[in-house]
């Protein structure tokens, strides 16, 4: 996937160019006492990318949807079959403030609010049909969901023993996410894209590189977060009850400076 060599291709660039720092290790290392204090705080930059966990409904090729909304995208058809369902994903980015407190000499307790932007696709393979049931063309119908996360991630983190000017991390916690892109809260139907329920909780965990520059620390990590609630607001449609659950899955590549 282009997504992935792009991340592989930015992580690569990431540990190369601090790489100057710590290359020669008879120099003093650097922010000798930085991992002593008590509290930090910094900013996040994150390329993103946002997707679905897709379980489409048992036997959904074999259901008859004979009640279709007015949608230009179904227009000249009376009834309709869902052949399949799949989800694209697509990348965007967030901006985030740290804040750090120690917990021990390997241990410490994040707290990353975060406002993230991106958007998702579901792509609807549709057979339709005439009102005498006749057999009409198959069309693909592709659905664009945007999303503008408010996020509160509490992440407990885990380091290795300092290197010189360098440490690896693992992390892990839950996340609470609010949607303000959301529609699923609004009564009128101004249109027939799914819509999504506005708060998620997901679980989090992810790994990476901390590097003791001359004034600040910058990170480079990979993070995957799993949403643990069905999504998806029923409408009564093909959008929406061929699928029978709809789970957010994010994989972030994030840049920290503290």
């Amino acid at each position: 996937m282009k997504i992935l060599k792009v991340i592989g291709a930015l992580l690569i660039f990431s540990i190369i160019f601090p790489a100057s720092a710590f290359a020669q290790l008879n120099k003093v290392p650097n922010l000798k006492l930085y991992d002593f204090d008590r509290l930090h705080f910094g900013f996040t930059l994150v390329a993103n990318q946002m997707d679905f966990v897709l379980k489409p409904k048992d036997n959904l090729y074999q259901t008859y949807f004979d009640s279709l909304p007015p949608d230009n995208d179904l227009a000249g058809a009376f009834a309709s079959k869902v052949y399949g369902i799949r989800a694209n994903p697509s990348t965007g980015f967030a901006v985030g403030i740290v804040g750090d407190l120690r917990l021990g000499d390997y241990f410490n307790l994040r707290f990353i609010p975060t406002l993230s932007f991106g958007r998702r696709e579901l792509v609807y393979d549709l057979l339709l049909y005439d009102e005498q049931g006749t057999f009409k063309s198959e069309r693909f119908v592709t659905k664009k969901i945007n999303s503008t996360f408010v996020e509160f991630p509490f992440l407990l983190k885990y380091k290795s023993m300092r290197v010189h000017n360098m440490r690896a991390y693992v992390t892990g916690g839950i996340k609470f996410s609010f949607d303000l892109a959301s529609e699923a809260h609004k009564d009128e139907k101004s249109n027939y894209d799914p819509k999504l329920y506005r708060t998620d909780t997901y679980g989090v965990i992810g790994a990476g590189l901390d590097f003791y520059m001359n004034w600040f620390k910058f990170g480079v990590e990979l993070t995957m977060s799993y949403g643990t609630r069905d999504l998806l607001l029923r409408e009564d449609n093909l959008y929406t009850d061929g699928i029978e659950s709809l789970r957010s899955k994010i994989f972030m590549l994030t840049f920290t400076f503290e």
